[in-house]
């Protein structure tokens, strides 16, 4: 029997906040390594749900859980979790494995709504490690279940609008059956000059069948966490600045910019040893302080950032199918709608609390006024994940798809794959929870570092909603043709799986 012996127990806690919360407050805890391959602790999250088919949409919320390890000093690697789901156990929660093992979902055992309170789970990882010391990090990353079903794609309105060829509404996707392009009732076009690349083939994953997406944008700390996981070359592929350079210098830029405030807290020796990166939004000598922007949504993504990040977590990028369904839901398409299902929206611009995990806004959105960050106003950047979620905050006044996934409209533009030729190639493969040495992804079906493929859903923080700009829109594809290939303050990104 090989024995493992923990040198280290490291605890990466991805979480909304530690005191009064404004979003679920996942905390991981108590994390320890019991016999030769099984690993547990204790979660907790807030404003957790699991309807059943008599309380619309029908849905839970989850956590995804995955592990890393390295053998001291060595490389992180992904801990391959058994697929078998009667070796894990937990007290109140359910868990949902996965085939390929790269991790497990935590949803809810029962029907009904509120917190998730301190649940015990055990995990059993694959195999057996070599005897040794390791280290463990524990990664959790709050998640909405998208059920299979039928949904509706385009307005009718919207720049570039998808719809049914013979032009009389919204096309309906009923199946992942591949859709042609056409003028018939049922084949699919767009309004403008972004026609889809030819035939939606069966593989490219439209939104029919269910999958899991991430509750919020990418924030700042789970970036954080990214790069601290990887070797010199791959944080030095995913940052703007050296991982050589001076203690405090932000990872994006030479100051701050558009509050981003993910910086190098240690130094990384070149090509040698990588550095130690976290949160400084104030640009003081204090790191990761409580009101250092840890869940602020992180911008200065690029198309190649957030892929390597969606491999990391096993996760894969969404498509902009699964867009407009985890915005609208089963419902049938409303002109010029936003997230929140109706066409009028209040700016988010006024920060309480700025920079903490409880920051939320002055703006109180009005009958049939959902809320989102947006216009190119004061604070000139992103807003916490989930920033307008409260315990009592509904649909609109939270800004929420109909799913319950946060910021769909605003923050940060969503980078997607999107209907162009090139896109078309996509398939529904996730990451396997490793990136090569040099930290580009090279997932075949995935778009390559040209970004061909890949575009933009959603609008941000400097969006505009007037005329033929409504960046906001569910059905708006002024962008999806814009190729990701730069760091923009304005783009950041989520997965799906």
């Amino acid at each position: 029997m090989k024995i493992v012996r923990i040198h280290v127990l490291s605890i990466i806690v991805l979480a909304f906040g530690l005191s009064q919360a404004y979003a679920n407050n996942m905390q991981i805890t108590n994390v320890q390594v019991s016999g030769n391959n099984k690993i547990t602790f204790s979660i907790s999250w807030e404003n957790s749900w699991a309807l059943d088919s008599s309380s619309a949409p029908t849905n839970h919320d989850a956590v995804w859980i995955f592990v890393k390890y390295r053998a001291v000093n060595g490389s992180w690697q992904p801990l391959g979790l058994s697929s078998n789901g009667s070796d894990h156990q937990s007290d109140s929660l359910a868990i949902e494995t996965v085939s390929d093992g790269m991790g497990v979902f935590l949803k809810r055992k029962k029907q009904g709504s509120g917190n998730v309170n301190s649940a015990n789970v055990t995990l059993q990882w694959s195999g057996y490690l070599y005897t040794g010391s390791f280290d463990f990090k524990v990664f959790g990353i709050e998640m909405v279940w998208v059920p299979q079903g039928s949904f509706y794609i385009g307005d009718g309105i919207s720049y570039n609008t998808l719809g049914r060829g013979d032009k009389k509404g919204a096309y309906k996707v009923q199946s992942e059956d591949s859709i042609p392009l056409g003028s018939d009732s049922l084949s699919l076009i767009d309004t403008g000059g972004s026609a889809p690349g030819g035939t939606i083939p069966q593989a490219f994953p439209k939104g029919y069948n269910g999958f899991y997406c991430m509750k919020y944008e990418i924030t700042q700390d789970q970036y954080v966490d990214f790069l601290n996981s990887l070797n010199y070359a791959q944080q030095a592929a995913h940052v703007a600045t050296s991982p050589d350079a001076a203690p405090g210098s932000f990872a994006f830029g030479a100051t701050i910019g558009n509050r981003n405030g993910v910086v190098i807290e240690t130094s990384g020796i070149t090509n040698t040893v990588p550095a130690v990166f976290a949160c400084n939004s104030d640009a003081n000598s204090i790191f990761n302080a409580p009101d250092d922007g840890q869940t602020r949504a992180c911008n200065f993504l690029g198309w190649n950032d957030l892929a390597a990040y969606l491999e990391w977590a096993a996760l894969r990028p969404m498509t902009e199918l699964e867009f407009e369904k985890i915005c609208r839901g089963p419902n049938n398409s409303i002109p010029r709608e936003y997230a929140w299902g109706t066409p009028y929206a209040i700016d988010a611009n006024i920060p309480v609390y700025d920079g903490t995990d409880s920051q939320r806004v002055a703006e109180v959105p009005g009958a049939d006024t959902g809320i989102a960050s947006y216009g190119y106003t004061a604070p000139q950047g992103p807003l916490r994940a989930g920033f307008a979620a409260n315990i009592s905050s509904d649909r609109l006044k939270s800004g929420a798809s109909y799913y319950g996934v946060m910021e769909m409209s605003g923050n940060l533009w969503e980078m997607c794959i999107v209907l162009t030729k090139p896109g078309l190639g996509f398939t529904a493969q996730n990451g396997d929870g490793t990136l090569p040495p040099n930290g580009y992804v090279n997932i075949s079906s995935w778009p390559a570092m040209d970004c061909n493929g890949a575009g933009f859903k959603g609008g941000a923080w400097n969006s505009g909603i007037s005329g033929e700009f409504r960046d906001l829109a569910v059905s708006d594809r002024y962008y999806v043709s814009l190729l990701p290939t730069t760091r923009r303050n304005t783009s950041g990104g989520r997965g799906v799986r």
